[in-house]
């Protein structure tokens, strides 16, 4: 365990301890996602998803700056075939996007593109099953674990110029977000056509951070994936390889795109599950060089979406 988490650990244990003395049970209630492998396989190692999104409900207005500054649209898409919500990010200066929104809601479908999501925000005894039948939603925020977030597109209204820092948002510290990504725990079971992820809520959305590129960027078909050591504001080390997604046409792959191994870049970033680690512990489970590691109840495999980059 790397030093700081060392340190972020012993000063939580008795807290989280307590916390779970006296917590009712339901705050711990088990979340199942089931995905279609054909989906993990398709998307594992994209940045984004591209959707034909029915907008069921949206904000009328975007969030104070001091909550995240994002516009939430619930909706459903073939594509997906979960419950979706898509947001936009720094929704206050994309008039023509929440225009398309407003006009579309309860209309025909909206073509969308932004960075695919799979994140458990919210607790309870939830079972999310792709492909199951899905009504039309009554509120903007749905029991859901998928998200198109941030979007880049929709229809042709491009919202990249969002995926910038949000001014008057304080950003959930580094140590205690990523402590808390390391120790979710998670149940993977294996099955003929899909893959069930038994995890809890995790929570910690947009986390602001450091990063060091263990190695160069990789061009993928829609941005960059790269490993990186993730640091504090401080530079202290907090996990030293972990994969971060930088999606097409938005600021943070055109700044990561020049950028070699052991550069730099202090940025701001919203966790998901990663797939390819999910497919991976699926696949290997009978593998003998895993043999007695138990490695489907390894904590909850993921990765970082990189959403903006601070100015040096």
């Amino acid at each position: 365990m790397p030093y700081a988490y060392r340190r972020v650990y012993q000063r939580a244990l008795l807290p989280s301890l307590v916390f779970a003395l006296f917590t009712p049970a339901s705050t711990w209630a088990d979340i199942t996602i089931t995905l279609n492998k054909d989906f993990i396989e398709k998307f594992k190692n994209r940045a984004t998803i591209d959707a034909t999104y029915s907008i069921d409900q949206a904000h009328k207005r975007p969030n104070p700056p001091s909550k995240d500054g994002d516009i939430h649209i619930a909706g459903r898409a073939p594509e997906i075939s979960l419950a979706a919500v898509a947001e936009v990010m720094n929704a206050a200066a994309q008039l023509s996007a929440r225009t398309l929104v407003k006009d579309s809601t309860g209309g025909e479908p909206v073509n969308i593109t932004g960075a695919w999501r799979i994140w458990c925000e919210h607790g309870g005894d939830v079972e999310h099953i792709q492909g199951s039948p899905l009504e039309p939603f009554e509120t903007t925020n749905p029991p859901h674990v998928f998200e198109i977030h941030p979007l880049t597109k929709l229809n042709n209204v491009s919202v990249t110029s969002g995926w910038k820092p949000i001014v008057g948002f304080a950003a959930k510290d580094a140590e205690q977000a990523f402590l808390n990504y390391e120790r979710t725990r998670s149940h993977i079971v294996p099955g003929d056509e899909t893959i069930t992820i038994v995890t809890t809520m995790a929570g910690f959305n947009y986390t602001e951070f450091q990063i060091e590129l263990t190695e160069d960027p990789v061009k993928v078909d829609d941005g960059f994936m790269t490993f990186a050591t993730v640091m504090d504001l401080r530079g202290n080390e907090l996990v030293h390889k972990r994969r971060m997604v930088f999606v097409e046409g938005t600021p943070p792959a055109q700044k990561v795109a020049g950028l070699k191994k052991g550069a730099n870049l202090h940025v701001l970033g919203l966790p998901r599950i990663s797939l390819t680690l999910v497919d991976f512990r699926a696949a290997h489970a009978d593998d003998p060089q895993f043999k007695g590691k138990d490695i489907l109840n390894w904590s909850l495999p993921y990765e970082m979406i990189i959403a903006a980059v601070y100015p040096h």
